[in-house]
Parts: structure tokens; C-alpha cells; sequence
């Protein structure tokens, strides 16, 4: 043997050795889970009710698909949107007007299709095993989200909107379930079908260029280039996703795609950590780059790449020394020019009230994805989520915007639902780590309130769940609730009495701000019952770019007074229970168990929503909305399958259609359809009924208005309320329903002197409580009304002057608002919010200097009272005395 000769290719063996262990020594998987931690899930799984249905729920998801790969391996990764066109596997894809423009180049294996627009349409997948194999056109099978009719259609690529990701998230998702099943299992079945679904993915993503914008419609000019929104597989860097399932895969299934490698990395001359290295970093690299250092874009940012960052090696494995270590700072603790690390995302929270300032739809997305990473960065030896109070705070103020059934309050760029338990899940995870008994207790309390309620079901785990979710331990399941909640920011108030779901009542009172996802929807009012929104904002639409978006999110959508006052500050004129924004986020203190109130002001709007109880199981909304201008309309939205006007001697209005509604106060008027009017000044009911859903009762809303002059009532057909099955109760108004709509118009009549007077009233059929509401006294400034149901009688008083106002014999009211209530002709309560006085016979509160919120009330046989301020009382004997202020004070 020449020992010459052999010494370069012995070289070149020593290297390839050398340059193998290199490749091996870090350990793989570690993202989520090493293999010294397989004993324990599988003991959890053994163990723990949830985990084994969410694992069976998981082995039965992928069992068919990971089946039939092991006789047709080709049929998964057929379905994959790629450029499969033999001399069209484009290397470079070029965007115009932030839509894919045109694709050059040609690798020598098929690339990743790219998705064909920035924006949304109308189109799902069909299921995916109608979906058309080795697709080279990239035109898609889609079904209609807002039609009744569900025929398939062929959607042309440039119009397919996110279909293309969507179809490539879900085999990818499916990817990542069966990577997990082999680091469980050890069966190599669920590690060949995720791998070779893998390897197409890489590959093809390893031959495409970041896509180049020439003119720079994503406002930066795409490839490698700083600036803009645009991602590397996608038109925003938010939505740069696929790299999460991707690089979960891959960790999982390290061992085995380094033993069994694809073909190709033989004429590459690349291992495969090579190759996912060059992908992943792209995806970093550009992520880093791209969307902006604030808001929910910039955690969005680094949810997508943190994974990929976690599964790198470290920088010494790369020539240009940038591996895991030299990309995790850019999270933990290194902002730039593009992106702001965690410490400048806890700043960007309020530390009073622990909120988010964007809309609870996008707020309460922020805290589970921070959660979420600070448990796996504490699985790499990271803890982030120490020292950072807030984290905790901000999962705990999302439970502010929810309702009586857990579903969030919808407002502003937002579809409501359930909110997200991952939260207290991954604060569940990470107390029980740390030791913290208490705040796991806390966390336990929360997740079990939610299981019981039905907005939560930890049988549906997913794999990571299955990894991280604890035992839950001893804790009580009910939470305790605020009757008041008000974010200056966000320019929302809340107000709850009671958190039962079928006796819980709540009202939403807020005005219009536009960005921060919120909306330009004026001042607007929902309220609630039977645990729903009721008078709901509408959230129907598709994407920010449909046609009917304008409709949903702005001001037509909304129940509210146009045209007018849109966005803007608001004023506070009075609120009951108050919140002090300087401590937090909701009341520290209550005056009534029976009343709650608020009076807002903005521009020339000025809207006061009362809450009154009348029983544990009664109780109804007062609305009085002025309008300091001549001709307004008010605009209504109910849930029902049908509404009905009738007098108040219950006899139907005759309403005539019509083919618009004559006046336009805003372009969104055009989807307001069915147009029906009648003129009418009197008092009326509107009555909306959601037709009876076993088990569920028929459900009815009844709402009673004032009268006033130069009025029209327009009855109309307007879009859905929502696209979500799980928000209205029997998926009523869901899409393609119409929402049946009251439009209140009135001309040439001020309605700040004359103002609009409803009150609504909830009820099962068979239990309606108010039986006659009545006008008792108006004036330019003042309006009272007298509302009688079956257990007690109001008199309810509200003006917007200092003036002492008499509406009757024996009765005087000085202030903002004013209840008294009698049952069974007997004294009940008074009820003065922000006023001087307030009598009726010879029961009195008087503020003794500055304006009081008070109640004087008998119950038991005892007088008690409770007033902010010093307050003069006087009973039905004796003269008026003078008490401090106090809450629920015995009267001696």
C-alpha cells in the first residue's frame, strides 16, 4: 500500500469522522422533551385521565393518515401545495401589490408553493383526501365559509388567499403529531411518515430564496433585506409559521432522519443538520428583521421562531458561528432596530391593570404565547419567567374581560369564544416546578372553574399538553368576580351583577378608539343573558380585507347612535360601582347589591346603561342615549330568529317595505337589507326571539321604548353576528344568518332634549318579570319612568342638569341618576347615583355638601345604608340626620 497516496483520502476520512461527531454530539430531541423524560409521560399518560384521552385522541388523529403511508407512502406528500411542474421548481418568487407575481428559477427537487395572496377569501380546504395530488397549478378545491351552499369550487391560485397555508399547516401539523407518537412509541412507522413528509418540506424550502417585493408593496423590498412585513414562506412575518411543526419534527425525529438521510443529500454533500440549519436560520434571520418592535407582531415574531432558534446547535457547528447561543438573546434580553426582547415586552404592559393594549381578542393571545415560551425556555435551562410579576398579572386581568359563561367580551378586531386556558396551564406548569403551592392552587381554581362551566375540556390536551400539564391540585373551582371593570385605554367599562350563568346579569358600556385593533365603533352597548351577549357587536367578517369588514368593524356593527361621534376620548360623568384607574383594574367597593350604572360621555353623545335586579333570578337594562344634534338614528342588534314590533297595547305594527332607508349615514349602510318601515311616535315593544334548542327554552328579548316625535322605525335584515359555533346560544346569527335589526330614526328633533329611552328586559318563555313599563315626567333635561314587574315597582330618574326635578306628588330628584323600589307597595330601597337628593314620600337622601352615590335600603326589618360621602337620611319617622360615609351600615 502507498502510504502516500492514501494520506489525502485518509484526511478526508478523518474529517468526514470528525465533521459526523460534531454533527451528533448535541443532544436531540430537547425542545420539549429529552429522551431521559419518555419514563415519566408515559407514567402520565398511565396515570392521568386527561393525557391518556389526549393521547389516544392523538394516536386515533394520525392512525389512518401514518397507515396508509406504510402502503402508499406517496398520498400524504402528494398533497403538499408545492411547485411540482417538472422545470418549474421556482428558486425565486417575485410579489406585486403583496400577491404572489410570478416565480423563476428551477431546483432540482419540487419548492414550497408559496402562498398566492397576502389576503383572506372566502374558501377552506375541501377534506384532504379530496384535495387534488401533486397539484401543479396550485388552483384549490375550496368550500364557501358564508354560503349555505357547500359545493366544492376550484379557487385559481392567485385568489386562494391562505388556503395554500392552511392545506401545508395541516400536513405539517400532522407531521409533528407523528414525530411525537415515534419519540413515545419507538415505532418507526410514525417516524417514516413524518420524515418523509419532512424532508419534502425541507428540501423544498432549502432551494427557495426569500421571495424578492421590487416595488415594495409589504413597504421593505423583500430577500434578505431589513424592513417591511413580509416573512420567508409568507406576506407577513406573523403569519411565518409552518416553521413551528417543521422544526418540532425535526427535533423529535433528530436520530432518525441522521440514520435513514433522503437521497438527495448525496449529490448535496450535506448531513441533514446542515440543511435544517440553512432553513431555519433563514426563518430566524428574517423573522428578526421584519413586522415592527411593538404590539402582538413582535411576540407573534418570536413565537414562530423560537423553536427554531431551541433546535439549532450550538455556534461553533456553523461557519458563521451563529447557532442557538448567539440567537437566544434576541429574545431574552437584545432588542434592535426590528424587534423588542422580552423586557421591552413587559413594559409594554399597563403594570396598574396588567392589560395588553390592543383588544382583548389580540390582549389575551399575548400572554399565553409569552407562557408558553417561558416553559420551554426553562425545559433549555432559561427561567424568563422569574422576576417578571407582571407575567402572572397579565394572565389574571384577561379574566376581567370575560362573561358569566367564559367567553370573551368582543369589541374591536375580535371573534370572542373561550378564553385561553394555556395560560394558567403553563403557570400551573411552572408553579409546580418551582414549588409555588399557592399560585398553583390559584392556576387549578381557574382551570377547574372553566372545565365546569364547559368552555374547557383537558381531555383535548395536545401533545404538548401531554408533556407539560400538571396534576391538578386540591383547589376550589369557583372564581370571584368584580361587578365592575373599566380600562381608560381601552375605553371599556363592564359592569356584572352576579356571575351565574343563568341568572348573572352584565352590561358592556364604551367608546370608539381606532388602532390598537380596537374600533371606530362610537359610543356602543351590548348586554347580556342567559350567560350570552345578547346585543352583541356584530364580528362576522372574514378577513380585514372583505367586503363586509367595514360593516363589522366599525360603527354599523355596533349598537350605538349615528351619525356622529365615532372615535375619541370619553368622560366619565358618573359610574356605580366606581374603579379607581390609578389602583386598578376593577371596584373595590359596592353601593347596591340591586343597581349598577354608568354615564359616558364623548363628543355630543352622552349614554347612561343602568343594570337593575328585581330578583335572584330578574332583573333588566335601562338605556337613555342623547345626541346633541337633529336627526339621528339609533341602531339595535339582537340576537333571534325573528323580531316583532308591537304597540303597547300588544297589537303588531304594520310596517311597509321599502327599498333603502332614504338617508345614508354611513357607506355600510348598503348591508342593511329587507328594509321595512313604519312611522310611529309612541310607545313600543320590539320583541327578538331565539327559537327553542333542546334541551334549551326558547329565549326572548323584549325591548320597550319612549316615544317621541318624528319618528321612523325601520325593521331590517342585517349580516351575521358572528362565524363562531360557540357564542350565540344555538348557533342563532351565526353565518350565513341574518341578524334581525331595529333602526330607531329621528328627524328633525333634538335628542339631547329629546332623548332615546329603552329598557330590555331577557326572559325565558312562560318567566317574563316586568309587566307594564309607563312615562312618568319629561323635561328638555330630564326623563322618568315607572317600571312594574311581578316582584317590585321602579321609578327611575336621570337628567343632565343640577336642577331639583319634580315628576310627581311627593317625589324630588336632584342628580345624575335615581331608583326607588317598592315591593308590595312597601319602601325597598332609594338609589341615588352622583346626586344631591332623592325622595319620594317621606324617605329622603341628601347629599350634605358635594354630589353623593348612596342607597338607602330595608331589609329584615333593618334600615341600612351606604353612601361615598357624608350623607343626610330620613326615615319614615323623625327628622333628617346626618351619617358618614360607609358601605352596608346598620341604621340603630
Amino acid at each position: 500500500m502507498n502510504l502516500i497516496k492514501s494520506v489525502p483520502t485518509f484526511l478526508v476520512l478523518i474529517i468526514m469522522v470528525l465533521k459526523m461527531h460534531a454533527q451528533t454530539t448535541e443532544q436531540h430531541p430537547r425542545v420539549f422533551a429529552e429522551t431521559k423524560d419518555r419514563a415519566e409521560i408515559l407514567a402520565k399518560i398511565e396515570t392521568e385521565d386527561w393525557a391518556k384521552v389526549s393521547w389516544n385522541n392523538l394516536l386515533e388523529n394520525i392512525g389512518s393518515y401514518v397507515n396508509r403511508h406504510v402502503e402508499d407512502p406517496e398520498w400524504i406528500v402528494s398533497r403538499l401545495a408545492m411547485y411540482w411542474k417538472d422545470g418549474a421548481h421556482f428558486t425565486q418568487c417575485y410579489i406585486k401589490g403583496q400577491n404572489w407575481d410570478y416565480g423563476e428559477g428551477n431546483a432540482p427537487v419540487p419548492t414550497v408553493r408559496l402562498p398566492g395572496m397576502r389576503t383572506w377569501n372566502d374558501y377552506v380546504n375541501v377534506p384532504l383526501e379530496d384535495r387534488i395530488p401533486y397539484n401543479e397549478s396550485g388552483d384549490l378545491l375550496g368550500i364557501s365559509r358564508s354560503s349555505a351552499d357547500k359545493t366544492p369550487v376550484l379557487i385559481p391560485y392567485k385568489k386562494t388567499g391562505h388556503m395554500v397555508r392552511a392545506n401545508n399547516m395541516e400536513i405539517l401539523t400532522l407531521a409533528e403529531k407523528s414525530a411525537f407518537a415515534f419519540y413515545i412509541t419507538q415505532d418507526e412507522k410514525y417516524a417514516k411518515f413524518s420524515s418523509d413528509i419532512l424532508w419534502t418540506w425541507l428540501l423544498g424550502t432549502y432551494y427557495m430564496e426569500p421571495p424578492l417585493d421590487p416595488k415594495q408593496s409589504t413597504n421593505g423590498p423583500g430577500g434578505y433585506k431589513p424592513g417591511g412585513i413580509m416573512g420567508y414562506y409568507d406576506y407577513e412575518v406573523i403569519h411565518d409559521d409552518r416553521q413551528i411543526p417543521t422544526s418540532i419534527a425535526y427535533d423529535f425525529l433528530y436520530d432518525y432522519i441522521h440514520e435513514h438521510p433522503h437521497e438527495h443529500l448525496k449529490k448535496m454533500n450535506k448531513t441533514p443538520a446542515e440543511v435544517a440549519g440553512v432553513v431555519f436560520k433563514r426563518f430566524i434571520d428574517i423573522g428578526l428583521i421584519r413586522g415592527g418592535k411593538r404590539g402582538n407582531w413582535n411576540v407573534n415574531r418570536y413565537k414562530n421562531i423560537l423553536s427554531s432558534m431551541l433546535v439549532l446547535e450550538s455556534n461553533d457547528f456553523y461557519k458563521d458561528g451563529k447557532g442557538r447561543d448567539y440567537y437566544m438573546p434576541f429574545y431574552t434580553e437584545k432588542s434592535t432596530d426590528y424587534c423588542t426582547a422580552l423586557p421591552g415586552i413587559m413594559d409594554y404592559y399597563n403594570k396598574t391593570t396588567g392589560l395588553w393594549p390592543e383588544s382583548p381578542g389580540y390582549a389575551s393571545g399575548m400572554i399565553p404565547l409569552v407562557l408558553k415560551m417561558g416553559v420551554k425556555l426553562y425545559k433549555a435551562g432559561i427561567n424568563t419567567l422569574a422576576g417578571n410579576p407582571i407575567i402572572s398579572k397579565a394572565a389574571l386581568a384577561n379574566l376581567g374581560w370575560l362573561d358569566a359563561r367564559g367567553n370573551l367580551v368582543v369589541f374591536g378586531d375580535m371573534r370572542g369564544g373561550p378564553a385561553n386556558m394555556s395560560s394558567f396551564e403553563s403557570l400551573l406548569t411552572y408553579s409546580t416546578w418551582e414549588g409555588d403551592t399557592e399560585t398553583a392552587k390559584k392556576m387549578a381554581t381557574v382551570i377547574r372553574k372553566n372545565i365546569a362551566s364547559g368552555q374547557y375540556d383537558r381531555n383535548t390536551s395536545d401533545w404538548q399538553g401531554i408533556i407539560f400539564n400538571q396534576p391538578l391540585p386540591e383547589s376550589g373551582s369557583d372564581l370571584p368576580f368584580h361587578k365592575a371593570a373599566y380600562s381608560p385605554f381601552h375605553k371599556h367599562i363592564i359592569m356584572r351583577n352576579g356571575n351565574n350563568e343563568n341568572n348573572g346579569l352584565m352590561f358592556t358600556l364604551y367608546g370608539g378608539k381606532h388602532k390598537s385593533h380596537l374600533a371606530k365603533n362610537g359610543l356602543a352597548m351590548q348586554f347580556y343573558g342567559k350567560g350570552w351577549a345578547l346585543a352583541p357587536d356584530a364580528s362576522a367578517y372574514e378577513s380585514y380585507w372583505s367586503p363586509d369588514a367595514g360593516y363589522h368593524r366599525e360603527i354599523t356593527g355596533s349598537n350605538t347612535i349615528v351619525p356622529g361621534y365615532r372615535e375619541g376620548d370619553i368622560t366619565i360623568n358618573a359610574m356605580d360601582p366606581m374603579v379607581d384607574t390609578t389602583t386598578g383594574f376593577y371596584n373595590t367597593s359596592e353601593t347596591s347589591e340591586n343597581i349598577s350604572f354608568a354615564d359616558v360621555s364623548a363628543d355630543e353623545k352622552r349614554r347612561l346603561v343602568a343594570m337593575v335586579r328585581t330578583s335572584e333570578t330578574s332583573g333588566y337594562y335601562v338605556d337613555i342615549f342623547r345626541s346633541d344634534q337633529s336627526d339621528n338614528d339609533y341602531i339595535h342588534h339582537n340576537l333571534g330568529h325573528s323580531m316583532l314590533l308591537k304597540n303597547t297595547s300588544n297589537t303588531s305594527l304594520n310596517l311597509k317595505a321599502v327599498n333603502d332607508l332614504g338617508v345614508k349615514y354611513d357607506k355600510n349602510y348598503a348591508f342593511f337589507k329587507n328594509q321595512r318601515k313604519i312611522n310611529y311616535s309612541n310607545d313600543f315593544n320590539a320583541t327578538w326571539t331565539i327559537t327553542a334548542e333542546s334541551p334549551a327554552p326558547a329565549l326572548n328579548v323584549n325591548m320597550w321604548m319612549m316615544g317621541q316625535d318624528n319618528r321612523t322605525l325601520y325593521h331590517v335584515d342585517a349580516p351575521p353576528t358572528t362565524l363562531r359555533s360557540d357564542i350565540t346560544p344555538g348557533q342563532v346569527n351565526k353565518s350565513p344568518e341574518i341578524t334581525p335589526t331595529l333602526i330607531v330614526r329621528q328627524n328633525n328633533i333634538n335628542g339631547k332634549k329629546h332623548p332615546f329611552l329603552a329598557v330590555f328586559e331577557s326572559y325565558e318563555i312562560g318567566k317574563k318579570s316586568i309587566q307594564e313599563i309607563s312615562r312618568v315626567h319629561t323635561s328638555d333635561n330630564f326623563v322618568s319612568i315607572k317600571v312594574n314587574s311581578k316582584n317590585s315597582t321602579q321609578y327611575i330618574c336621570n337628567a343632565i342638569d343640577n336642577k331639583v326635578h319634580k315628576p310627581m306628588k311627593h317625589f324630588k330628584f336632584q342628580g345624575i341618576f335615581g331608583t326607588t323600589s317598592e315591593e308590595n307597595n312597601n319602601f325597598q330601597y332609594l338609589y341615588l347615583g352622583k346626586g344631591k337628593l332623592l325622595q319620594k314620600g317621606p324617605f329622603k337622601i341628601e347629599a350634605v355638601n358635594e354630589s353623593v352615590t348612596a342607597e338607602l335600603k330595608y331589609e329584615a326589618g333593618t334600615y341600612y345604608y351606604s353612601s361615598d360621602k357624608p350623607i343626610l337620611i330620613q326615615l319614615e319617622k323623625g327628622k333628617s340626620k346626618e351619617y358618614p360615609a360607609g358601605y352596608h351600615i346598620k341604621i340603630k
